[in-house]
């Protein structure tokens, strides 16, 4: 190989990168953040304690865990992050399902998610689970 050959080539190799760079680096910053809740607190409005069972994923969508809660009437409960060890790396469960009584059933991505948020508000009332927002935002 000459060297005017290897600079061309290099000059061509580089025009394409420049060229995949304008094409697809807009793509990549286009993308929506995931729309995951990391903790919650759930509010229960009705005149009874309630039972509510939160389903936690892992983020390679397998059902990590589930945990059932008594809420007294009108009183809330806080759920927490859970830390999940990946082996090479930690990653934080996803709220999947939150589930009170026996008809009452909200799955994520839940209402009003924009972004990955902790400390999410759930409200339930007789008839549904209302998906509120963040405290933290």
């Amino acid at each position: 190989m000459t060297k005017d050959f290897k600079i061309r080539t290099y000059k061509k190799q580089n025009l394409m990168l420049k060229i995949c760079l304008i094409v697809f680096l807009p793509l990549i910053f286009a993308l929506p953040s995931p729309r995951i809740i990391y903790s919650a607190i759930i509010y229960n409005r009705q005149n009874t304690s309630i039972q509510c069972q939160i389903t936690w994923r892992t983020p390679e969508n397998y059902i990590l865990l589930s945990k059932v809660l008594t809420i007294p009437k009108h009183q809330q409960h806080s759920v927490d992050e859970h830390l999940i060890d990946m082996g090479t790396w930690t990653g934080r469960a996803i709220i999947d399902q939150v589930q009170c009584e026996s008809d009452l059933v909200l799955n994520a991505p839940f209402d009003g998610v924009q972004h990955p948020s902790v400390q999410w508000i759930f409200v339930v009332t007789s008839d549904r689970i209302i998906s509120l927002g963040s405290l933290k935002d």
